[in-house]
């Protein structure tokens, strides 16, 4: 029976670890591209920037509409005209009291500069909606990376932790040992228990963060919340240094920037293209029918006959005062331009500061890696040594107990050290137009 329930348990064990999939950071990157529902939306934004220039263009093309009218005169208005060929002074005739129309109305713009110059804000506006996709998908990829350092730090520290838990039970197995012997006092075995329980506590406060990391880069990615994910071990000599070649000019935030000022210098061309005056090609094929009775239109006769009246036109339309409404436009939209032009120059100044504060971070970060690294080998030496002697009865419990409080900050240290550096690189291979090195 017990060899059963072994079996079993050993049998469920293999299949959690089977269905706790593995990802690697290269494979999170690609997830968080093709699945991340906000830039699922930025996509939703492209495609909608090419409908618009569709809707704009369709201005230029003829406008065909079907029209038909039937009117009720409850008191037919009256016609006065020369009635001198007739022997009268005044001609008065008045209108059936029913006239219906139908026909075809067509209007084509044959020169129209507004909505030239607003199919152009429109191919502006589609390049703007790419660069902000590309934009977010670069947020997207950092933030991923940031969310997929935590968990790898989080998963080394638990290791780590998990380390010096099984040496503090060796040595706690030795004062035991010693205890029983009466070779060392009681204090020590509880100071060696407290340390192994602090040690849990910080253990299991890792598990409960890597836990919620998982839930954030399941998120992120949009993976299914209800399958367990693990990300591969930290392995910090991969760590590559970044090359400081110098701030990208082409990175997307700048690119939307210049690109807006683009776009506030067509809206001032679009205020002025007020001022211009438009022509377009009118038309119609047009049937009146008019009656003095509606029952009339049931009988053959002059009273149910359509006339035609059919023709083509040309419309000039020239501005000439509209209450100084384009005068406020254009002057707005200098202003807009104005600010465009100093927006640009501004993050401009600010991305360059940033680079240098990021090149002296991702150095002072390195240098701080490399020390802390160096620091939490030597201090696993030290307790090595201590542990040992005091093995052999020559160093006492007390300093035992130091060196692996100093060991355990040492190796807390590290980790903030290694994860500090990770994301100082991050921010370096942004701002240099690198993140593609991210993997």
């Amino acid at each position: 029976m017990k060899k059963v329930l072994f079996f079993c348990i050993a049998l469920c064990a293999i299949t959690m670890v089977k269905a706790q999939e593995t990802l690697t950071l290269n494979q999170c990157l690609q997830m968080a591209i093709d699945n991340n529902l906000s830039l699922k939306i930025s996509r939703n934004e492209v495609a909608k920037g090419k409908q618009t220039i569709s809707e704009n263009r369709a201005k230029l093309y003829p406008q065909i509409n079907a029209v038909a009218q039937l009117n009720d005169n409850f008191t037919p208005p009256v016609s006065v005209t020369d009635g001198s060929a007739y022997g009268k002074s005044y001609n008065v005739t008045k209108t059936l009291q029913y006239n219906a129309s139908a026909g075809l109305q067509l209007q084509m713009p044959l020169y129209n500069q507004m909505v030239l110059t607003a199919i152009d804000i429109s191919k502006t506006v589609d390049h703007l909606n790419q660069l902000s996709y590309e934009k977010a998908r670069e947020d997207l990829i950092v933030q991923t990376a940031k969310a997929y350092y935590m968990a790898q730090n989080t998963l080394e520290q638990i290791r780590l932790v998990n380390d010096n838990i099984k040496r503090l039970e060796e040595l706690r197995d030795i004062t035991q040992a010693f205890y029983d012997n009466q070779m060392s006092l009681e204090v020590d075995l509880k100071r060696v228990n407290l340390n192994i329980e602090n040690l849990t506590v910080q253990r299991d406060n890792a598990v409960a963060m890597l836990d919620q990391q998982y839930t954030m880069l399941k998120y992120v990615i949009d993976y299914p919340a209800d399958k367990a994910i693990q990300v591969t071990d930290m392995e910090p000599a991969k760590i590559e240094e970044v090359k400081a070649n110098g701030l990208n000019t082409g990175l997307y935030e700048l690119q939307l920037l210049e690109k807006k000022k683009e776009l506030t210098k067509k809206q001032t061309k679009l205020a002025k293209d007020g001022y211009l005056p438009t022509l377009s090609l009118t038309g119609s094929l047009m049937y009146s029918a008019f009656t003095d009775k509606f029952e009339h239109w049931f009988h053959s006769g002059d009273s149910n006959h359509w006339y035609g009246s059919n023709g083509l036109g040309l419309q000039v339309r020239v501005p000439i005062f509209d209450g100084f409404e384009k005068r406020s436009k254009i002057r707005r939209a200098k202003i807009e331009e104005d600010n465009a032009r100093i927006g640009y120059e501004n993050a401009l100044k600010g991305m360059q500061a940033n680079y240098i504060n990021a090149v002296s971070e991702v150095n002072n970060c390195q240098r701080n890696y490399k020390k802390q690294s160096d620091n939490y080998l030597l201090a696993q030496d030290v307790y090595s040594v201590t542990a040992d002697q005091y093995k052999e009865g020559v160093s006492s419990m007390t300093a035992v107990l130091q060196d692996e409080m100093r060991m355990s900050e040492a190796m807390n240290n590290y980790l903030t050290a290694c994860y500090s550096y990770k994301i100082a690189n991050l921010s370096l291979l942004k701002l240099t137009g690198q993140l593609d090195q991210v993997k």
